[in-house]
């Protein structure tokens, strides 16, 4: 054969941009289809993180039908998101996948803690603004954050975990 015939050389590239606009992401760097399944509950109370890159179809069979279903809109078009609101979480979603959750509680660290035991919980390698702590999380095929928002009176008022190359 002197190469692909025209009709399998378009059925490839199909594919291969159909698994880039499902990720975002080249496909030779995808990761599973539904993290979240990779464990129990108790697991992704652990790490939030896992739930990262989930799918619509993946998170409303882990985590049900969400309470409630809200936009976020962002200063631009391409920042706006929906939002699956549940008990615990809120799940942020970019066309077809979630790319940040916000929590009431993660990684040792709860709404209404005192910024002082919020970077006690913390390893070295986060870096503490006026208003906010950042906490580089592993990569998981992308590079993840922990963002702890801080409010004047110096407690912690929002927990979200996403994608920090978004």
């Amino acid at each position: 054969m002197r190469g692909l015939s025209p009709l399998l050389a378009a059925l490839l590239f199909l594919w291969g941009s159909s698994l880039y606009a499902q990720t975002g992401e080249p496909a030779a760097e995808e990761t599973p289809e539904d993290p979240s399944l990779e464990g129990g509950e108790e697991r992704l109370l652990a790490d939030p993180a896992q739930i990262i890159g989930l799918t619509l179809e993946g998170a409303i069979a882990r985590f049900g039908v969400p309470k409630s279903v809200y936009p976020v809109r962002g200063l631009e078009v391409w920042q706006d998101d929906v939002v699956f609101e549940y008990e615990d979480r809120d799940l942020y979603v970019y066309r077809d996948r979630v790319w940040q959750v916000g929590l009431k509680t993660a990684y040792g660290i709860s709404l209404g803690d005192r910024r002082a035991a919020a970077l006690l919980a913390l390893e070295e390698g986060y870096q503490n603004d006026e208003d906010h702590i950042l906490f580089p999380l592993p990569v998981r095929g992308w590079p993840m954050t922990l963002r702890i928002n801080i409010n004047a009176a110096g407690t912690v008022s929002a927990l979200f975990v996403y994608r920090s190359d978004f």
